[in-house]
């Protein structure tokens, strides 16, 4: 097989590159795929007419690597994003994806870039398929370039033809056609949801007669396509108060008195006594998609795009979402004004924008000692990361089985292959990543199958999986580690230390597998669809605590985590005791989702001399893990999660996720920028920490009546620590009300 691709590549590098154009750019480089003679995934060499194609097969993954067309270097320059354009048949009635292999996902996914076809009329088509130097990579075997096209059909393509992207329409036209198949695939399922009733709009005279009516609210009051305005709404000021260094979003709605199409809008200048505010404006604009409420489907604002044409429905709503981001020392403070400009043809409306930049600064993530991550399926692209980093995101979460070195033993001694891990983690770093939290294990309900690490290892010593499994089950071995495995383990933990000390990757936390406080349940709660699962009890608890002692013997720099569901007293499998707090002596870092079961538990942990955390789920969002986490001091969050789910169309299986990679921007959720305006009420709270040390005076009373306030306004949230980990508040605008207490807190203090 390497003999066969090195002799593919060597071809397709003599392929003919087109005409050059003058800018100096890249000239377009042609790959035809009648030519190449050894694929796998790919029928044979046939002729349709002036076109000479080879088929990708139904559903084999057809996949190929060429010469890398952008020359030096295992990936394109940073920021260099290119159009492939594909010349196919379209003889799908679903479309085809084409994949890139760029060493993100779990190592051997590749990703997506696009869908394309399903028209089925049998035309020669062209598809322009976008790919960022983040998404592509050559792999460790071969200086080659890899793609794969997956069709539901057998699908002719002649030729690929690679040229450099032209912005913004090339942006402009991926993403439109991305929300294109994700509404074609909704389709069947959109005409079965129930319909909810239109709210009854209170529009003032004076716009009764006007297509557009532009209506406002605050971000996390969510606007629907069934929303309507209120009277004090139409046509009011959006309002935005923020420090001089901090994103804050403004937001309205488009309600359409006749069918509207290509809406779009503007934000102007903003202009004060001070004159032109220095701070960059981000626009963009809701998608309204089908995702499982309960057992039925329905439509949420679940993503949101740079600006696009939308269009609304004669008696609906669209919404509508900007970032004002300050500069810093740039941004002066002040009162600043400015006008939204919406269009749809002829029509036109406008609402006055008023920007208060207050006269601080906020300590940063780093600065005040907190962290914020996401759990992953893979590794995340460079663009994705930096988006991380502009909604708070300090730390990602990884689990082993999709990211670890790769791992052989030679000589009887265990071999770490960094490679790949090295270039990410040192992307990770120069992009604001601070912490990573490695989940070598997965959910002990499906234990001993879930404790990856140890499974792999198991592995290396070309021993089957199942025997491992076998052997782990059995009642001598539960809850102990196998001794081969030990060794094995611990050569593993402290090679990884050592090489993250080496390269100065960002700080390494591990934990050996999730949530073992589950060793309590009375009955095992075995995982559905394990052949060899034998499920929780008391060699949970065991086995999390013979892998703790064995990490912190492997290496001094070892730090272990654990996610805490459950602190609850229990009387079972012997033991009389809270279920949660018995492992605090075994682990560097607490993080729980069950304060309320035991509030005394940060306290606790502090004492120890542990880290105290706090996790939730994508239900938490402002309130969860911005005041409510901050009541109890807690230092770091994870979220499940980031990543885990399919591509757009999340209709289907079970979906955790809060952006979406691109190959040109980050698509994000107002969930998504709900977190981040919860790290921003926690650097509010830390400045105003600070700025009180530095004057010398005790802000307690202030921080006492928040905490308060902040604890009688929770939600029914959060009560089911397994399944429903989201705590909620119910009232929105008291966080706004405690941040402008904050706020002047500070001004107060840092007058001069």
């Amino acid at each position: 097989m390497r003999n066969s691709i090195i002799a593919v590549a060597l071809f397709l590098a003599g392929i003919f590159f087109s005409c050059c154009a003058s800018s100096g750019e890249m000239p377009p480089v042609t790959f035809n795929l009648s030519e190449i003679k050894s694929l796998d995934g790919w029928g044979e060499t046939a002729k349709d007419g002036d076109h000479s194609f080879r088929p990708a097969l139904k559903g084999k993954g057809a996949w190929l690597r060429v010469t890398p067309w952008w020359g030096d270097g295992v990936r394109p320059p940073d920021g260099k994003r290119y159009i492939i354009e594909v010349s196919y048949k379209d003889v799908l009635s679903q479309p085809a994806i084409c994949e890139s292999w760029g060493a993100l996902g779990s190592y051997h996914d590749r990703s997506e870039l696009h869908r394309f076809g399903g028209a089925n009329d049998a035309q020669w088509k062209v598809a322009d398929v976008p790919v960022s130097w983040d998404l592509i990579r050559t792999p460790l075997d071969a200086n080659l370039a890899e793609l794969c096209f997956k069709a539901p059909a057998d699908l002719p393509i002649e030729k690929l033809t690679v040229r450099e992207a032209k912005l913004p329409e090339d942006q402009a036209r991926w993403e439109s056609e991305t929300r294109e198949w994700i509404a074609r695939a909704q389709g069947e399922k959109a005409k079965a949801v129930k319909s909810i009733p239109a709210e009854t709009p209170e529009i003032p005279d004076a716009w009764k007669d006007k297509p557009i009516v532009p209506y406002v609210r605050a971000y996390y009051d969510y606007i629907y396509p069934n929303s309507a305005p209120k009277a004090k709404e139409v046509g009011a000021t959006v309002f935005v108060r923020l420090s001089r260094n901090e994103f804050e979003p403004g937001t309205f709605g488009v309600y359409a008195q006749e069918d509207l199409s290509g809406v779009t809008y503007q934000v102007s200048e903003l202009k004060g006594p001070t004159g032109k505010l220095a701070c960059e404006i981000q626009c963009l604009t809701a998608e309204y998609a089908l995702e499982p409420k309960g057992k039925e489907l329905g439509w949420e604002p679940q993503r949101l795009w740079p600006a696009f044409p939308a269009q609304i429905k004669k008696g609906n709503s669209g919404w509508f979402y900007f970032n004002v981001k300050t500069l810093g020392d740039a941004s002066l403070p002040g009162n600043y004004e400015g006008r939204i400009t919406i269009k749809s043809g002829q029509n036109t409306a406008e609402l006055p924008l008023k920007v208060e930049v207050l006269p601080i600064k906020l300590l940063t993530m780093d600065e005040a000692g907190l962290r914020m991550g996401g759990c992953t399926t893979g590794l995340t692209s460079v663009s994705e990361m930096r988006t991380l980093t502009d909604h708070n995101h300090n730390m990602v979460n990884i689990w082993f089985a999709g990211i670890a070195p790769g791992m052989k033993l030679t000589d009887g001694k265990l071999e770490l292959d960094f490679r790949l891990l090295d270039e990410w983690m040192a992307q990770a770093k120069a992009n604001g990543q601070k912490t990573m939290v490695w989940f070598l294990g997965g959910n002990p309900n499906a234990y001993p199958e879930t404790v990856t690490i140890e499974r792999e290892l198991y592995k290396t010593l070309g021993l089957p999986r199942e025997e491992y499994f076998k052997k782990m089950g059995s009642p001598e071995q539960r809850g102990k580690i196998l001794p081969e495995v030990a060794t094995l383990y611990t050569q593993w933990i402290k090679d990884v230390y050592a090489h993250a000390k080496e390269k100065e990757w960002p700080e390494i936390i591990v934990t050996p597998f999730d949530e073992p406080a589950k060793w309590s349940y009375p009955d095992p709660k075995v995982e559905a669809n394990r052949k060899f699962a034998i499920g929780c009890g008391p060699w949970i608890r065991d086995h999390f605590m013979a892998a703790c002692k064995l990490i912190h013997a492997a290496s001094p720099d070892a730090k272990v985590y654990i996610s805490m569901h459950h602190n609850k007293q229990v009387n079972v499998h012997g033991a009389n005791c809270r279920n949660g707090e018995i492992f605090i002596p075994d682990v560097d870092v607490v993080c729980t989702n069950a304060i309320d079961e035991d509030h005394d538990l940060g306290n606790k942990s502090r004492k120890a001399g542990k880290q105290f955390w706090q996790y939730g789920g994508g239900g938490s969002r402002r309130y969860g893990f911005g005041f409510y986490f901050g009541a109890w001091d807690s230092r770091g969050s994870l979220c499940w999660a980031y990543n885990w789910g399919k591509r757009f169309d999340i209709t289907e299986g079970s979906n955790w996720e809060y952006a979406w990679y691109s190959p040109f921007e980050t698509i994000t959720t107002p969930m998504y920028e709900e977190f981040r305006e919860a790290w921003d009420d926690r650097r509010y709270i830390e400045t105003a920490k600070a700025a009180a040390k530095a004057a010398g005076q005790d802000i307690g009373p202030l921080l006492d009546q928040i905490r308060k306030e902040t604890l009688d306004d929770r939600g029914k949230g959060g009560r089911d620590t397994v399944n429903d980990f989201w705590e909620e508040g119910r009232t929105a605008s008291k966080m706004d009300q405690w941040r402008k207490m904050l706020s002047d807190k500070i001004i107060e203090l840092t007058k001069k």
